[in-house]
This record gives structure tokens, sequence and C-alpha cells, in this order.
């Protein structure tokens, strides 16, 4: 996999959502861009699976 640059995004989040996901990051000592990123990561990978 060839890594990528991050880039800055706007998104909207509901914030009880994203105090959840803040939390979770600090639980696994990682910062919450990156617990995200992961977080789409799986779930994409999880979406592909079942249309298979």
């Amino acid at each position: 996999m060839v890594e990528e640059a991050p880039q800055s995004r706007n998104i909207k989040i509901r914030p009880s959502i994203l105090r959840k996901a803040h939390h979770s990051a600090i639980e696994s000592q990682k910062r919450l861009g990156k617990w995200i990123e992961e977080a789409i990561e799986e779930k994409l990978e999880r979406e592909e699976k079942n249309l298979k």
C-alpha cells in the first residue's frame, strides 16, 4: 500500500458520537484522526466482503 499524505477535511458529526470515538481513541493510544481512519477502513472492508 502506498502511503498518502493526510489531508484536512471538515465533516459534521454528532457530538455524542465524537465524544465516544475520542474516548476509544485515547484507550487505543491513538490520535482521533487515525482511529476514525481505521474505523472507516474496517467498515469498507466489511461492506466489500458482504457484496461478494
